[in-house]
């Protein structure tokens, strides 16, 4: 886990992004941290958090995907924090 993990799993825990009904996509979540990275670089990071099983993929927005915090980045993030 680097500060951007951390930074992406705190936005969605934060942001209440727990299902596919309440998932961000990209652009919402570069939006709200003066990052000062590429969305590209963000989608990455996404995906690896896919492959780890801390996050999942949300419902579609336009052609955008959107993704949400899993009980296993939750807990992650619960770790990474004390």
């Amino acid at each position: 886990m680097n500060r951007l993990g951390f930074i992406i799993l705190s936005i969605l825990f934060k942001e209440e992004a727990i299902s596919k009904l309440s998932s961000m996509a990209v652009h919402e979540i570069a939006s709200l941290e003066n990052l000062d990275l590429k969305e590209n670089t963000i989608y990455k990071k996404l995906k690896d958090f896919e492959r780890s099983g801390y996050i999942c993929r949300g419902l579609k927005e336009g052609r955008a995907d959107t993704y949400f915090i899993t009980p296993e980045g939750i807990e992650c993030l619960e770790r990474e924090r004390s």
